[in-house]
């Protein structure tokens, strides 16, 4: 059901819904703090003493219990994508959350992505792979999900940036799909994660007192791969494929050249590193806080270029030229900075 056929009961029981969620996840990430699991500084890391970890429990507990309970309001049966993404979720962040407290090979997160991914993108094609197209339909999607839990683990690095920018894209996809007039399986799911980290935020952002560790960058990058899915298979919405990639144009970019650039260099892609263009900026004597206001100012330049395109207001190349611009211009800011900088190197 969408919202626009709603009545109004049911939508007043909705926004309650979405308060109570971040409310419970201010509580549990309060409750997370005094666990007192510590990610203690090392030469990579962006803060000076130990901080609390593992907020991404309280974004977990929020998005698996709120999902169905939306679903429910609106009358939705959940369908097979709506079951494999709530437990492919569970999974990942359980596993994770494990990796937080006791660090793993960095393979084995790697296999718990993998197999999460193929979860997801199992339940977004609805059958069993049958001949050719459908393998390698499956293995793109598969692909596409690791990417995103990869890069939001990546980019979580500094105070509120991953937090922050998957909250925007979570806003942008529920505003797009309800103008669109698609199901809550899309706007609903997208709406609960945007609570549950924004009952997070707080405690991460400006100067974090939790970190929402792997058990929240894994979850944030898988439920923002699978929306990406959602996006690319309704037919309300033109160039579905493209506008999750557009919102986070930013984050994925810096991944994308960091990785390349360091294969280049012939070093070692599995291994923790402190090059990506955020982590330069911070280097290079940029705060935090800017660092972290630019990269949400990026998610919104991508979100309005994929509503554009979604509306049809402008085309595929049209609606990558300002977020490509604009990615060009951080690069160039970064790199001067970095080469004016006493002491720091790429």
């Amino acid at each position: 059901m969408t919202l626009v056929h709603a009545d109004h009961g049911a939508a007043m029981l909705f926004v309650l819904l979405l308060g109570a969620g971040a409310g419970v996840a201010a509580l549990l990430s309060r409750r997370v703090i005094g666990l007192r699991i510590l990610d203690y500084p090392t030469g990579r890391s962006a803060h000076a003493r130990p901080v609390p970890k593992g907020g991404g429990l309280a974004i977990l507990a929020v998005f698996v219990t709120g999902v169905p309970l939306a679903q429910m309001l609106w009358h939705h049966a959940p369908t097979l994508a709506d079951k494999t993404l709530l437990a492919a979720t569970a999974w990942l962040g359980l596993f994770s959350w494990r990796d937080d407290m006791h660090p793993m090979p960095a393979l084995w997160k790697l296999g718990a992505q993998v197999l999460a991914a193929l979860l997801v993108a199992w339940g977004s094609l609805g059958v069993l792979p049958h001949d050719g197209a459908a393998w390698s339909a499956l293995a793109g999607r598969s692909l596409w999900l690791v990417v995103l839990c990869n890069a939001i683990n990546f980019m979580d690095g500094l105070d509120g940036l991953a937090a922050g920018c998957t909250l925007l894209a979570c806003l942008a996809t529920a505003l797009l799909c309800l103008h669109a007039g698609t199901g809550v399986d899309t706007w609903g799911t997208a709406l609960v994660m945007a609570v549950a980290i924004a009952g997070f935020l707080p405690f991460n952002f400006p100067k974090a007192r939790l970190f929402m560790g792997d058990v929240g960058s894994q979850c944030c990058g898988l439920v923002l791969g699978a929306l990406g899915l959602h996006m690319a298979d309704l037919p309300q919405l033109a160039h579905g494929r493209a506008l999750m990639p557009l919102m986070l144009s930013g984050l994925l970019a810096d991944v994308g050249v960091t990785l390349l650039r360091r294969a280049m260099l012939r070093r070692p892609l599995l291994q923790a590193h402190r090059e990506h263009f955020y982590q330069m900026a911070h280097r290079g004597g940029m705060e935090p806080v800017t660092i972290t206001m630019l990269a949400w100012a990026a998610t919104l330049c991508g979100a309005v270029a994929a509503g554009a395109l979604a509306g049809g207001v402008v085309g595929l190349p049209a609606a990558t030229g300002g977020p490509l611009a604009l990615q060009l211009l951080w690069a160039a800011v970064v790199i001067w900075r970095v080469r004016h900088a006493p002491g720091v190197r790429w």
